[in-house]
């Protein structure tokens, strides 16, 4: 038997610890609109699927296989969709900078190196704190 495509998302969305609140702050979507989804009141867009499929870091077919999901808009769903945010991105790459850091054995290149690398990061870090309020964000900017 074929699982909602409301059932799927409510569960995702309660197995991260969000509300119903947070997820729609993340689709820039109503929480009554997430709601009506979780419900099945209402069927999800190919646009607000392809957008929850990025925030649950799953494909977009991934999110619908196996649901009641019309299969005429599963057809003209995306297979990728984008799947880390500004931040997570940014938080990656500077963990990338710092790994690259610890590996480098001459102490006059990797202090010239921390420099280069604390000048690059530190305005943006200082910026993130301006843009980013939610607990998920503030989870990673500490």
């Amino acid at each position: 038997m074929l699982e909602s495509i409301g059932k799927r998302i409510a569960l995702l969305r309660q197995m991260n610890s969000w509300t119903q609140q947070y997820l729609a702050d993340r689709l820039a979507m109503s929480r009554v609109a997430i709601s009506h989804i979780e419900m099945d009141l209402t069927i999800p867009s190919e646009r607000s699927i392809t957008l929850m499929a990025g925030v649950f870091k799953l494909s977009p077919i991934q999110l619908v296989e196996g649901t009641t999901y019309p299969r005429a808009k599963m057809e003209r769903l995306p297979e990728v969709t984008t799947s880390y945010t500004d931040l997570e991105l940014n938080y990656e790459l500077l963990k990338n900078d710092l790994e690259w850091l610890e590996r480098l054995s001459q102490p006059r290149e990797k202090l010239k190196w921390i420099q280069l690398i604390s000048e690059k990061w530190y305005p943006l870090l200082e910026n993130c704190k301006n843009y980013f309020s939610g607990e998920y964000e503030i989870k990673i900017l500490i």
